[in-house]
């Protein structure tokens, strides 16, 4: 029966471990001195090397040729091979997942640990998921641990160093394990390449390093179902990789980044939905956008930061480094914190490109002015065209809006953009509108923003007004990058215009970041206007 890659080459030396120093040298130095500890603790992510360093110290304290100022096992004694191959009744290993009881703990470890070695130097009891066992089982195993009897060490591994109690943690040597870099991952996997002797292509590896996320058993666990794919002449091509990888493409990230940058909402937009046609996982995708953000971000900060930045292909690095020239971090921050929601929503829509599509929407704004302009001047020229104008549309039953008093239209672009700056800055008319006042209009702000600026209202429902002193009006949002975009003077003017149209007081508005508790559900909004304004169908 074959072997997974991982099994047939775990590293039996400690000079073949990935990365780790910083714990290899201390506890070499310990073998070397014979000051090995009664108790070890190894934290830290999965597959990075915790169970394979716990035997590799078993196997060195009890090889019988290593000499007393080496650390390395010879790898060819009986209690090498017997340690290798998980035949010597000295080294218990124990799941503690599934032996998670007081009473397994008795029976395997505080009783088995009373008697000395059978054949070894030492006595390992080696406890794997350690987290796992309950509060009674931690208690039974304490005094143990605190005074184990000579000739016995216990090396315990978990992922879940924050489950274990803090009376285990201070009796014991704690050593962090880190995730390895996408370098070292990549060097360890030729290694393993080389062994096999099979050809893949490095960019193939970078992919497998990329997914793996730092886990060396995922990325030889992933390398082992490629290899599945060779053809007679031991090579991998691109194609037959990617039916095993997690297709994620960077590129593509930056392309899409790109695009947000030059505020190119229809290609941005064109892209989510081809990823969705190709199959891509879009919560890949976008975890991908974030870390991709994530490094512009640092880059931009300082160039110090690039050890952390950079651990991509040099096309990616490259974009990287002029999109953080062109790019604001402030801009950027806002982009976070917005994909960061969105991916949460991405578990919950039922349109799987729509969190998305919105996030294009809030950042880039999708209408063109234009085809609004060219659409409301064909619905003039034509009244008397025999189409008749779409019904309203109704949701359970009941009409979702009775019809509208007439509207006066907005200001011009001319008007609006001669008035801009001194309407957005200007004190406000003497009014007695009051908050409440405010509060009570605000669903009949909203029907009428809907159908004025689609855009703006997009933003506006996840906010509510929170005061009004001295003239200004706040409204709170969730997070910044809602505020800011309220405060934009175009922005600004059009709704200050419109509050003063629906509740006839003269306000200066002002969008600010606040704790809000949850609103009440406002009324729907038109879905005929939002379709119209990109282009879609309307519902008749």
């Amino acid at each position: 029966m074959s072997t997974t890659l991982y099994r047939k080459y775990r590293p039996q030396l400690w000079k073949e471990m990935t990365n780790q120093n910083h714990i290899k040298i201390a506890i070499q130095n310990e073998i070397e001195t014979d000051k090995v500890a009664h108790a070890y603790l190894f934290c830290g992510p999965r597959g990075i090397g915790k169970t394979t360093a716990a035997r590799l110290l078993a196997k060195a304290v009890n090889c019988e040729n290593r000499k007393a100022s080496e650390s390395e096992p010879c790898n060819k004694c009986s209690s090498c091979e017997e340690i290798t191959s998980g035949r010597d009744l000295d080294i218990v290993e124990i799941d503690a997942a599934s032996h998670t009881g007081v009473d397994n703990v008795r029976d395997n470890i505080v009783a088995n640990a009373k008697f000395s070695p059978s054949r070894r130097k030492y006595k390992v009891f080696i406890i794997d998921e350690v987290h796992m066992l309950s509060t009674s089982a931690f208690n039974a195993l304490l005094k143990t641990i605190e005074e184990p009897p000579p000739r016995v060490i216990f090396i315990m591994a978990t992922t879940e160093i924050h489950k274990v109690p803090a009376t285990i943690i201070s009796r014991c040597q704690r050593f962090d394990f880190k995730k390895i870099s996408r370098r070292e991952v990549v060097e360890r996997l030729k290694y393993v390449l080389s062994m096999e002797r099979v050809e893949v292509d490095e960019s193939i590896l970078e992919s497998i390093a990329r997914a793996s996320e730092g886990c060396v058993r995922d990325s030889e666990s992933l390398l082992g179902q490629v290899l599945a794919l060779r053809d007679a002449k031991n090579k991998i091509s691109r194609e037959q990789a990617e039916l095993v990888i997690p297709k994620s493409d960077f590129n593509l990230v930056g392309d899409f980044v790109g695009y947000l940058a030059t505020r190119d909402a229809e290609k941005a937009l064109r892209l989510v939905n081809k990823l969705v046609e190709e199959g891509i996982d879009l919560s890949q995708f976008t975890a991908d956008l974030v870390e991709f953000l994530r490094k512009i971000l640092l880059a931009g900060v300082s160039g110090s930061l690039t050890e952390f930045a950079f651990d991509l292909d040099l096309d990616s690095e490259k974009k990287i480094i002029q999109l953080a020239k062109d790019i604001e971090a402030r801009k950027l921050i806002d982009w976070l914190e917005l994909f960061i929601e969105k991916k949460q929503e991405l578990k919950f829509s039922d349109i799987a490109q729509l969190p998305l599509e919105m996030a294009v929407v809030e950042i880039v704004g999708g209408f063109s002015t234009t085809n609004v302009v060219a659409r409301s001047e064909t619905t003039k020229q034509s009244p008397g065209d025999g189409i008749a104008a779409p019904p309203p549309v109704a949701r359970n039953d009941k009409t979702v809006f009775e019809e509208r008093p007439k509207i006066k239209p907005l200001p011009g672009k001319e008007e609006v953009k001669k008035n801009d700056e001194v309407l957005a800055e200007a004190a406000p008319a003497d009014t007695n509108l009051t908050l409440e006042q405010v509060k009570e209009k605000w669903f009949d702000l909203l029907r009428v923003v809907a159908d004025r600026s689609p855009a703006l209202v997009f933003i506006l429902r996840i906010g509510q007004p929170v005061s009004l002193d001295g003239g200004t009006l706040q409204i709170g949002f969730k997070y910044r990058f809602h505020k800011e975009r309220i405060n934009e003077s175009k922005n600004n003017l059009v709704l200050r215009n419109l509050i003063k149209e629906v509740t006839g007081g003269d306000v200066r508005v002002s969008g600010i970041v606040a704790d809000l508790p949850e609103p009440p559900g406002p009324p729907p909004i038109e879905v005929n206007k939002v379709l119209e304004e990109f282009g879609g169908t309307v519902v008749g």
